[in-house]
Protein backbone atom coordinates (compact mmCIF):
# COMPACT_ATOMS: atom_id res chain seq x y z
CA UNK A 1 0.00 0.00 0.00
CA UNK A 2 3.10 2.59 0.72
CA UNK A 3 3.28 2.64 -3.50
CA UNK A 4 -0.02 3.40 -3.61
CA UNK A 5 0.03 6.64 -1.26
CA UNK A 6 3.17 7.68 -2.75
CA UNK A 7 0.89 7.85 -6.20
CA UNK A 8 -1.98 9.62 -5.04
CA UNK A 9 0.03 11.81 -2.62
CA UNK A 10 1.92 12.98 -5.77
CA UNK A 11 -1.37 14.01 -7.93
CA UNK A 12 -3.95 14.29 -5.78
CA UNK A 13 -6.03 16.53 -7.92
CA UNK A 14 -3.74 18.74 -7.65
CA UNK A 15 -4.62 20.14 -11.31
CA UNK A 16 -7.92 22.20 -9.92
CA UNK A 17 -4.95 24.23 -8.29
CA UNK A 18 -3.06 25.01 -11.27
CA UNK A 19 -3.15 27.51 -13.72
CA UNK A 20 -5.90 27.14 -16.38
CA UNK A 21 -5.40 30.11 -18.36
CA UNK A 22 -2.85 32.56 -19.13
CA UNK A 23 -4.48 34.81 -16.14
CA UNK A 24 -3.69 32.01 -13.93
CA UNK A 25 -0.16 33.41 -13.29
CA UNK A 26 -1.88 36.86 -12.17
CA UNK A 27 -4.78 37.84 -9.89
CA UNK A 28 -6.91 35.33 -11.80
CA UNK A 29 -9.72 35.64 -8.75
CA UNK A 30 -10.30 39.54 -9.02
CA UNK A 31 -9.44 40.37 -12.56
CA UNK A 32 -10.54 37.26 -15.22
CA UNK A 33 -12.83 38.25 -17.68
CA UNK A 34 -15.18 36.44 -19.90
CA UNK A 35 -15.36 32.56 -20.23
CA UNK A 36 -11.86 32.72 -18.51
CA UNK A 37 -13.40 33.63 -15.18
CA UNK A 38 -15.42 30.47 -15.38
CA UNK A 39 -12.53 28.37 -14.23
CA UNK A 40 -11.90 31.01 -10.96
CA UNK A 41 -15.15 32.61 -10.24
CA UNK A 42 -18.53 32.00 -11.39
CA UNK A 43 -19.67 35.72 -10.28
CA UNK A 44 -17.55 37.91 -12.44
CA UNK A 45 -18.39 35.21 -15.14
CA UNK A 46 -19.86 37.51 -17.48
CA UNK A 47 -20.91 37.76 -21.33
CA UNK A 48 -22.10 40.24 -24.01
CA UNK A 49 -25.32 40.46 -25.57
CA UNK A 50 -25.62 37.35 -28.43
CA UNK A 51 -23.70 35.16 -29.57
CA UNK A 52 -21.44 32.37 -28.47
CA UNK A 53 -17.41 32.78 -27.08
CA UNK A 54 -15.08 29.89 -27.85
CA UNK A 55 -11.70 29.79 -25.80
CA UNK A 56 -8.80 27.17 -25.54
CA UNK A 57 -6.00 26.99 -23.93
CA UNK A 58 -2.40 25.26 -23.54
CA UNK A 59 -0.09 25.26 -20.62
CA UNK A 60 3.38 23.85 -21.00
CA UNK A 61 4.55 22.72 -17.59
CA UNK A 62 7.79 20.66 -16.54
CA UNK A 63 8.77 17.96 -18.25
CA UNK A 64 5.73 16.09 -20.05
CA UNK A 65 3.43 17.74 -17.69
CA UNK A 66 0.49 19.91 -19.81
CA UNK A 67 -2.78 21.75 -19.62
CA UNK A 68 -5.32 21.73 -22.28
CA UNK A 69 -8.75 23.54 -21.32
CA UNK A 70 -11.62 24.82 -23.24
CA UNK A 71 -14.25 27.56 -22.24
CA UNK A 72 -17.50 28.11 -23.94
CA UNK A 73 -19.75 30.84 -22.61
CA UNK A 74 -23.10 32.55 -24.01
CA UNK A 75 -25.44 35.15 -22.41
CA UNK A 76 -29.62 33.89 -22.62
CA UNK A 77 -32.39 36.59 -21.31
CA UNK A 78 -30.29 37.35 -18.04
CA UNK A 79 -28.07 34.65 -17.20
CA UNK A 80 -24.83 33.92 -18.27
CA UNK A 81 -24.27 30.34 -19.13
CA UNK A 82 -20.80 28.67 -19.55
CA UNK A 83 -18.74 25.41 -20.00
CA UNK A 84 -15.52 24.56 -19.24
CA UNK A 85 -13.50 21.42 -20.08
CA UNK A 86 -10.09 20.95 -18.61
CA UNK A 87 -7.53 18.17 -18.75
CA UNK A 88 -4.36 18.13 -16.73
CA UNK A 89 -2.11 15.80 -17.96
CA UNK A 90 0.83 14.55 -15.08
CA UNK A 91 3.08 12.81 -18.44
CA UNK A 92 5.26 10.35 -16.78
CA UNK A 93 5.77 9.95 -13.09
CA UNK A 94 8.65 8.12 -11.93
CA UNK A 95 7.70 5.90 -8.76
CA UNK A 96 9.46 5.82 -6.12
CA UNK A 97 8.67 3.19 -2.74
CA UNK A 98 7.70 5.36 0.50
CA UNK A 99 11.34 4.70 1.97
CA UNK A 100 14.28 7.04 1.67
CA UNK A 101 16.71 5.79 -1.66
CA UNK A 102 17.37 6.72 -5.23
CA UNK A 103 15.65 3.46 -6.30
CA UNK A 104 12.87 4.03 -9.03
CA UNK A 105 10.08 1.45 -9.36
CA UNK A 106 9.14 2.20 -12.88
CA UNK A 107 6.77 5.32 -14.56
CA UNK A 108 3.70 5.38 -14.60
CA UNK A 109 0.93 8.02 -16.07
CA UNK A 110 -1.58 10.10 -14.67
CA UNK A 111 -4.18 12.81 -15.41
CA UNK A 112 -7.49 14.54 -14.38
CA UNK A 113 -10.39 15.26 -16.51
CA UNK A 114 -12.76 18.35 -15.09
CA UNK A 115 -16.50 19.04 -16.94
CA UNK A 116 -18.18 22.31 -15.65
CA UNK A 117 -21.47 23.82 -16.35
CA UNK A 118 -21.39 28.06 -14.61
CA UNK A 119 -24.13 30.05 -14.19
CA UNK A 120 -24.37 33.47 -13.54
CA UNK A 121 -26.55 36.57 -12.58
CA UNK A 122 -26.98 40.66 -11.66
CA UNK A 123 -28.81 40.36 -8.36
CA UNK A 124 -28.98 44.03 -8.43
CA UNK A 125 -27.25 47.27 -10.51
CA UNK A 126 -23.92 46.39 -9.00
CA UNK A 127 -24.11 43.01 -7.43
CA UNK A 128 -23.22 39.45 -8.94
CA UNK A 129 -24.13 35.66 -8.13
CA UNK A 130 -22.22 32.41 -9.69
CA UNK A 131 -22.18 29.01 -9.19
CA UNK A 132 -20.78 26.21 -10.79
CA UNK A 133 -21.19 22.60 -11.02
CA UNK A 134 -18.60 20.28 -12.41
CA UNK A 135 -17.34 16.66 -12.37
CA UNK A 136 -13.99 15.51 -11.63
CA UNK A 137 -12.37 12.35 -12.68
CA UNK A 138 -8.75 11.21 -11.89
CA UNK A 139 -6.92 8.20 -13.43
CA UNK A 140 -3.60 7.28 -11.55
CA UNK A 141 -1.62 4.13 -12.93
CA UNK A 142 -4.45 1.09 -13.24
CA UNK A 143 -6.71 3.19 -10.44
CA UNK A 144 -9.41 5.86 -11.18
CA UNK A 145 -12.08 7.76 -9.34
CA UNK A 146 -14.39 10.52 -9.89
CA UNK A 147 -16.71 12.57 -7.56
CA UNK A 148 -18.83 16.04 -8.04
CA UNK A 149 -17.70 19.37 -6.95
CA UNK A 150 -18.80 23.29 -6.23
CA UNK A 151 -18.04 26.74 -6.82
CA UNK A 152 -20.01 29.47 -5.27
CA UNK A 153 -19.12 33.38 -5.03
CA UNK A 154 -20.68 37.00 -4.96
CA UNK A 155 -19.22 39.99 -6.24
CA UNK A 156 -20.02 44.01 -6.11
CA UNK A 157 -18.49 45.57 -9.24
CA UNK A 158 -18.79 49.16 -10.39
CA UNK A 159 -16.90 51.14 -13.36
CA UNK A 160 -14.11 51.71 -11.40
CA UNK A 161 -13.53 48.36 -8.83
CA UNK A 162 -14.60 45.14 -7.81
CA UNK A 163 -14.72 42.77 -4.68
CA UNK A 164 -15.29 38.93 -5.09
CA UNK A 165 -15.73 36.44 -2.34
CA UNK A 166 -16.66 32.85 -2.63
CA UNK A 167 -15.52 29.15 -2.27
CA UNK A 168 -13.96 26.65 -4.84
CA UNK A 169 -13.81 23.28 -5.09
CA UNK A 170 -16.17 22.05 -2.59
CA UNK A 171 -17.67 18.87 -2.39
CA UNK A 172 -16.69 15.13 -1.65
CA UNK A 173 -13.75 13.03 -1.77
CA UNK A 174 -12.15 10.84 -4.72
CA UNK A 175 -10.94 7.16 -3.81
CA UNK A 176 -8.40 5.28 -6.10
CA UNK A 177 -7.53 2.22 -4.67
CA UNK A 178 -9.69 2.51 -1.47
CA UNK A 179 -7.31 5.59 -0.50
CA UNK A 180 -9.79 8.29 -0.09
CA UNK A 181 -8.28 12.25 -1.82
CA UNK A 182 -9.86 15.00 -0.50
CA UNK A 183 -10.49 17.97 -3.11
CA UNK A 184 -8.60 20.82 -2.45
CA UNK A 185 -11.55 23.26 -1.23
CA UNK A 186 -10.63 26.77 -0.94
CA UNK A 187 -12.00 30.17 0.29
CA UNK A 188 -11.28 33.10 -2.26
CA UNK A 189 -11.30 37.01 -1.51
CA UNK A 190 -10.41 39.37 -4.38
CA UNK A 191 -10.24 43.44 -5.27
CA UNK A 192 -8.89 45.01 -8.10
CA UNK A 193 -9.28 49.11 -8.52
CA UNK A 194 -8.68 51.29 -11.76
CA UNK A 195 -7.00 54.16 -11.77
CA UNK A 196 -7.23 55.72 -15.12
CA UNK A 197 -5.38 53.51 -17.48
CA UNK A 198 -3.92 51.00 -14.59
CA UNK A 199 -5.69 48.49 -12.54
CA UNK A 200 -3.99 47.11 -9.11
CA UNK A 201 -5.34 44.17 -8.08
CA UNK A 202 -5.03 41.50 -4.78
CA UNK A 203 -6.10 37.91 -4.22
CA UNK A 204 -6.14 36.02 -0.95
CA UNK A 205 -6.69 32.39 -1.04
CA UNK A 206 -7.33 29.85 2.20
CA UNK A 207 -6.22 26.23 1.26
CA UNK A 208 -8.90 24.67 3.47
CA UNK A 209 -7.22 21.00 3.71
CA UNK A 210 -3.67 22.58 3.84
CA UNK A 211 -4.27 25.22 6.53
CA UNK A 212 -2.29 27.37 4.45
CA UNK A 213 -2.52 30.77 2.45
CA UNK A 214 -1.61 31.79 -1.21
CA UNK A 215 -1.52 35.96 -1.92
CA UNK A 216 -1.09 37.45 -5.47
CA UNK A 217 -0.56 41.24 -6.11
CA UNK A 218 -0.57 42.66 -9.69
CA UNK A 219 -0.32 45.47 -11.54
CA UNK A 220 -1.91 45.95 -15.30
CA UNK A 221 -1.86 48.70 -17.68
CA UNK A 222 -3.83 49.36 -20.64
CA UNK A 223 -1.80 50.73 -23.77
CA UNK A 224 -4.93 50.87 -26.14
CA UNK A 225 -8.17 49.30 -26.39
CA UNK A 226 -6.86 46.24 -27.81
CA UNK A 227 -3.77 45.88 -25.67
CA UNK A 228 -2.86 45.29 -21.92
CA UNK A 229 0.09 43.41 -20.36
CA UNK A 230 0.90 43.47 -16.46
CA UNK A 231 2.92 41.82 -13.93
CA UNK A 232 2.26 40.12 -10.64
CA UNK A 233 3.72 38.86 -7.31
CA UNK A 234 2.73 35.92 -5.96
CA UNK A 235 3.41 33.64 -3.13
CA UNK A 236 2.57 29.83 -3.06
CA UNK A 237 4.84 28.52 -0.03
CA UNK A 238 7.34 30.57 -1.79
CA UNK A 239 7.19 33.94 -3.48
CA UNK A 240 7.18 33.76 -7.78
CA UNK A 241 7.01 36.24 -10.29
CA UNK A 242 4.09 36.20 -13.34
CA UNK A 243 3.61 37.66 -16.08
CA UNK A 244 0.41 38.64 -18.50
CA UNK A 245 -0.13 39.91 -22.09
CA UNK A 246 -3.53 40.15 -23.76
CA UNK A 247 -4.72 41.72 -27.01
CA UNK A 248 -7.99 41.68 -28.50
CA UNK A 249 -10.16 42.44 -31.77
CA UNK A 250 -14.09 42.74 -32.33
CA UNK A 251 -14.09 38.57 -32.55
CA UNK A 252 -10.50 37.61 -32.01
CA UNK A 253 -8.73 37.04 -28.20
CA UNK A 254 -5.31 36.32 -27.98
CA UNK A 255 -3.98 35.75 -24.05
CA UNK A 256 -0.53 34.56 -23.03
CA UNK A 257 0.74 34.11 -19.92
CA UNK A 258 4.03 33.01 -17.96
CA UNK A 259 5.81 31.93 -14.48
CA UNK A 260 8.72 31.02 -12.85
CA UNK A 261 6.77 28.45 -10.56
CA UNK A 262 7.36 27.27 -7.25
CA UNK A 263 7.70 23.39 -6.35
CA UNK A 264 10.62 23.13 -8.67
CA UNK A 265 7.94 23.16 -11.87
CA UNK A 266 10.31 25.81 -14.02
CA UNK A 267 8.88 28.11 -16.60
CA UNK A 268 5.14 28.00 -17.19
CA UNK A 269 4.06 29.14 -20.32
CA UNK A 270 0.00 29.20 -21.37
CA UNK A 271 -1.18 30.47 -24.12
CA UNK A 272 -5.10 30.95 -25.23
CA UNK A 273 -6.78 31.93 -28.37
CA UNK A 274 -10.76 33.26 -28.35
CA UNK A 275 -13.27 33.58 -31.19
CA UNK A 276 -16.39 35.55 -30.79
CA UNK A 277 -19.44 35.00 -33.15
Amino acid sequence: MGLIFILISSAGINGLLMPASAKGVMTYYSTSSGNEAIFYNPAIFKMDEGGYNFTFYYTKIYASMRNMNLGIGRRLNDFDLGISIMNYDYGMIEARPDYPTEDSTGFYTGSDFYLGFCVAKNISTNGRIGIKAKYIYENLYVYSGATLGFDFSLAYINGFSGLSAGATNLGGTIKIANEEVNLPAKLSLGYYRIIKKFTISCDIHYLVNTNSFETSLAGEIKLTDNFETGLSINYRDQIYPGFYLGMRTRNLTIKYGASIYPYNLGMINTIGIGFSF
